[in-house]
């Protein structure tokens, strides 16, 4: 079976559509960016405040991983919706091969602004980026972070290759750093109370993307295009469910670290709230507009600041990675 026919089975095996079938829920599946974290909470807020059933979906929540995995597995139709950072998507759209490979689509925006990062301990004499050159640093492969880093580096100041890499995993990349293995680590904001946690209170230094790369968005919503033909009532509901839950978290991180604690009792609520928090100021846009928005102009520099680095070739359109017919009209 074809990636493409894999979404739309999926789609067909997975949702039923209540609005037309008899008042049962549409069911899909949602993969969050990685793991089970304070940073991926926006899709439990959205849940226990009953956004979702208002909507009439049924979402099962997966836990997503770094680097290629949601990206394929929306391909194989084993998931209709997934949490992907913006340059990441553009980036394999940008270098897709086959066509099939670029019918992925960012329906909304989660961050208004990229999170990626590097982190670095202070008390390791880390004050500034330019402090990163010669050094160590770990990524994990195919994430947004490492694939970023030559665009930071070179408006930071860098020589990107006086830098020795380490692949890391989800897993392991945080001890990296606690252990002395890597001397930095690209990451992105959030992580920064798991690692101090991890290293029993050690100042993490973060230098984010953001202070050089203004204009670059960070983790979207995306589903498949198939998903888009089918369906495209139930990615509007889909999409104004979640941006809410994306408003309800920042808003209320305490109540939601909570909730996340009451889903999987390992979370350490209060480290979850603490990234929420982080995301509150990188996830809303301008007063008056709602949560998840974007612009299809803003869309093109992104794309157009990746081609002049050199992540992609020239062609690649807005309309190749985005759909902004979906956007929420209001995140209350």
């Amino acid at each position: 079976m074809t990636t493409a026919s894999a979404a739309g089975a999926a789609l067909a095996a997975c949702s039923r559509d209540g609005r037309t079938g008899g008042g049962t829920l549409d069911r899909v599946t949602y993969l969050t960016s990685f793991g089970n974290l304070g940073r991926d909470a926006y899709i439990h807020a959205a849940v226990h405040k009953e956004y979702f059933a208002e909507a009439g979906i049924e979402v099962n929540v997966q836990y997503g991983q770094a680097g290629d995995y949601n990206h394929n597995q929306l391909l194989a139709g084993q998931a209709q919706f997934a949490s992907i950072d913006a340059a990441g998507a553009i980036i394999r759209a940008g270098k897709a091969a086959k066509p099939e490979d670029r019918s992925l689509r960012i329906i909304g925006v989660v961050h208004q602004r990229t999170l990626n990062a590097v982190a670095a301990f202070a008390d390791m004499g880390f004050t500034a980026p330019r402090d990163l050159r010669g050094k160590t640093l770990g990524a994990v492969v195919g994430a947004a972070p490492r694939a970023l880093f030559p665009a930071f580096a070179r408006l930071a100041g860098i020589d990107e290759k006086s830098i020795t890499w380490v692949d890391a995993t989800t897993q392991n990349s945080g001890n990296l750093l606690v252990s002395n293995r890597v001397a930095a680590l690209a990451t992105q904001l959030p992580t920064k109370p798991g690692l101090e946690k991890l290293a029993g209170g050690r100042t993490v230094m973060m230098f984010p993307y953001s202070d050089f790369i203004a204009d670059l968005y960070g983790m979207t919503i995306m589903t498949h295009q198939n998903v888009i033909d089918r369906s495209p009532d139930l990615v509007r509901r889909f999409n104004q469910a979640i941006m809410r839950g994306v408003r309800y978290a920042v808003d209320n991180p305490e109540e939601i670290g909570e909730v996340l604690r009451g889903i999987d009792n390992t979370v350490d609520a209060g480290q979850a709230a603490q990234e929420l928090a982080i995301l509150k100021p990188n996830s809303l846009p301008a007063a008056g507009v709602a949560v998840g928005t974007f612009d299809e102009a803003r869309m093109a520099r992104n794309i157009a600041l990746l081609q002049e680095l050199g992540l992609i070739p020239p062609g690649l359109s807005p309309a190749d990675v985005a759909d902004a017919r979906f956007l929420p009209t209001s995140d209350r």
